[in-house]
């Protein structure tokens, strides 16, 4: 998938951190490629920064990067659902690590017990990833930090383009709130940090009634229990063993209500649910792309069927934009809203966000 269009002037203040800092540490968080914009939105969201604060943006191959030189509190377990990685960054800049840069970096490294492994990734052509940290390497052991390349602890440099990262592990994706809950894994599930994307532009409230019809094991459901957990959670899937994995996954949520049945048909009363979430088949594990445009317009028409009548939304995935949008063509009570390009193991796919026709 592409990079997403910008300016030159977004372009040039993508790649242009603040200048060069040692001792008052950054932040640096990674996250799926397309999601970028909605970190910086979940960001300002939980109080971490105020609307004034541009958060500088970086594209990785596989990865955005959101850097921020200072955050207003420290993100709670409970805060940034979206991000897979958040890193302290001791120092960063352009060009160039000073000898003063060198000098914080090690102390760092020395004062945390336990030993470090160096890695370093590199997008564009500023920077020689294996001569860098062969410098590193030699500059901080120099200083008194050995690393080590066995140590289970990572430090990270990230180098995009002219610009500097060097990060210090804070906090995973699986570290966040209420993700201890999950226990039953499943070939393809949904990575979390994307159902957290969904379920964040789904803007889900406590007195909301959820559906998933194609659950899988719960990821979607148990992302929006921990932005709203007085929702009502709904989950429907053919496989009775996504079914049983689900209801191990989500024995935390009390509001649920898990069945094997049809995304199709899901013999849901009418009128009954205000959100849907669903991550569509793509026809490539399972079904084929000849079969998404029939399946995807019974799954919007059954949609329309079970929508509140004072308005509902939905919020969809899939790899088969275009089947969606003939599937939407098809049933003139929905519309779509928008849609926004992400990549899920490398794999590019489309988060598109509808709700009634007559919805304001």
């Amino acid at each position: 998938m592409p990079s997403p269009k910008r300016s030159k002037r977004e372009a040039e203040r993508a790649t242009r951190p603040a200048p060069e800092r040692a001792g008052a540490p950054g932040w640096l968080l990674r996250c799926a490629p397309g999601l970028a914009k909605h970190l910086v939105t979940e960001l300002r969201f939980n109080g971490l920064v105020d609307r004034r604060t541009k958060p500088t943006i970086l594209w990785q191959r596989n990865h955005d990067l959101v850097f921020l030189p200072r955050l207003q509190k420290e993100p709670r377990p409970t805060d940034l659902r979206i991000a897979e990685e958040i890193h302290r960054c001791p120092i960063y800049g352009r060009y160039k690590i000073s000898h003063r840069q060198l000098d914080v970096l090690a102390a760092a490294l020395r004062t945390s017990r336990g030993s470090w492994h160096l890695v370093v990734t590199v997008d564009g052509t500023r920077f020689n990833r294996h001569e860098l940290a062969r410098w590193l390497a030699r500059e901080l052991k120099q200083r008194g930090a050995v690393l080590d390349d066995q140590a289970s602890r990572h430090a990270l440099l990230f180098c995009v383009e002219e610009s500097y990262y060097l990060c210090l592990p804070f906090r995973t994706a699986d570290e966040a709130a209420l993700r201890q809950h999950r226990i039953a894994e499943r070939p393809g599930s949904l990575p979390p940090t994307i159902a957290a994307a969904m379920a964040f532009l789904a803007n889900p409230r406590d007195d909301d009634t959820v559906l998933d019809p194609v659950c899988g094991s719960g990821t979607l459901l148990a992302e929006v229990h921990a932005y709203a957990p007085g929702a009502q959670l709904r989950g429907i899937d053919q496989d009775r063993q996504a079914i049983a994995a689900a209801r191990r996954n989500l024995a935390h949520a009390p509001q649920l209500q898990l069945a094997a049945g049809d995304a199709r048909a899901t013999g849901q009363p009418d009128g009954s649910v205000s959100l849907v979430l669903a991550n569509l088949p793509f026809g490539k594990q399972f079904g084929s792309r000849s079969e998404n445009r029939r399946l995807y317009q019974d799954i919007v028409r059954e949609m329309l069927r079970l929508g509140r009548p004072e308005g509902w939304r939905a919020v969809l995935l899939t790899s088969d934009a275009e089947s969606l949008t003939a599937a939407v063509a098809a049933n003139p009570g929905a519309r779509i809203i928008s849609d926004m390009p992400v990549k899920i193991r490398g794999e590019a796919a489309t988060i598109t966000i509808l709700r009634a026709a007559d919805a304001r």
